[in-house]
């Protein structure tokens, strides 16, 4: 009886720390991952409508149309990854205890190459052609790349953290 009581109290003490480690390492866990990947869609929606409605207005021409249009659909491009990853970390969360060791690799593999195509995207150079007055469409077009670099920043620095949940 008392080696079966050390056992569960060696097995209690091992996953207390455990989780203490995850904790002490900052590392968040599956909800915080899914409500911070919907925390990103939501600002990059925000944005992505900012967008929209300055491609409607009559401010500016045809060739800022190039910039803006190339920004929303790198938008909509890390509206969809990010969503993948949500989808990701929601079904491992549900399912841990299905996931072989493979298919744990699998998704790992999965989210570095999201985290890769994150980084292609970001990094690619936009088409600037401005029109008009050049400092209010330069200081406009610049706080736009810069929310969007930054955004797609955040979320590949948070992906690095989170990426200990799967190991």
């Amino acid at each position: 009886m008392k080696k079966v009581l050390a056992a569960l109290a060696l097995t209690a003490s091992l996953c207390f720390s455990q989780n203490l480690f995850a904790q002490q390492q900052s590392t968040p866990n599956i909800k915080e991952c899914t409500n911070y990947f919907m925390h990103y869609f939501n600002e990059a929606v925000v944005q992505g409508i900012q967008i929209q409605e300055l491609l409607k207005s009559k401010s500016i021409d045809g060739k800022d149309v190039i910039f803006y249009t190339d920004l929303s659909n790198r938008l909509e491009k890390t509206l969809g990854l990010a969503l993948n990853l949500r989808d990701l970390y929601y079904l491992y969360g549900k399912t841990t205890y299905c996931f072989t060791k493979d298919e744990r690799n699998y998704l790992l593999d999965r989210i570095v190459n999201i985290s890769e195509m994150l980084k292609q995207i970001m990094s690619n150079e936009f088409e600037i052609n401005l029109s008009g007055d050049e400092k209010d469409i330069r200081a406009r077009e610049s706080e736009n790349i810069t929310k969007f670099r930054d955004r797609v920043e955040r979320l590949r620095a948070f992906l690095d953290t989170s990426l200990y949940i799967f190991k």
